[in-house]
């Protein structure tokens, strides 16, 4: 007759077994259903403010960024800020305000002044117009546009377009 010692070894060996048997088996089970990949980035946002041409005009390349609000919904100018990419390389613009009023109170460093409905009232209402006039030479034919509409408040990108001017 086997000791008390010996039975409870085997006994826990047999436990131990049968745990890594049943690892074992999850795994080819787990390999052998197709799972959805998980898509781990973030979406784009949306195109709120689209930019409805972009002007760069020889010999000095004046720039400018025409944008217009294309949801029906109303923003607050002076809650929303902007970032510039030409080419995936951010401008070296300042635009902490889309607030006409407020904008030339502020640091605008390669932009020289905003013009249009859409940062004249305190409202950038449904299909009102924006115009960055940035400083010459920003922008030439053929570069590729990116502006990123920022909510202030919370640092969010709450708009994104490009074009290719």
């Amino acid at each position: 007759m086997p000791d008390e010692s010996e039975h409870a070894a085997s006994h826990m060996i047999g436990h131990l077994l049968m745990v890594i048997i049943m690892v074992i088996a999850a795994i080819f089970i787990l390999q052998s259903i197709h799972l959805p990949e998980l898509d781990w980035e973030y979406p784009e946002p949306p195109v709120i403010f689209s930019i409805t041409s972009i002007k760069s005009i020889p010999p000095t390349f004046e720039s400018g960024i025409y944008l217009r609000n294309i949801v029906k919904k109303d923003f607050q100018n002076r809650e929303l800020s902007a970032k510039i990419y030409c080419n995936g390389e951010l401008l070296p613009c300042t635009i902490e305000t889309l607030s006409i009023t407020d904008f030339i109170n502020t640091v605008h460093n390669g932009v020289e002044k905003l013009k249009g409905q859409g940062g004249r009232s305190g409202i950038w209402n449904y299909n009102q117009m924006l115009i960055m006039d940035l400083s010459n030479g920003f922008i030439h034919p053929g570069d590729i546009i990116r502006v990123d509409i920022i909510e202030t408040a919370t640092d969010t990108v709450i708009s994104r377009d490009s074009m290719q001017a």
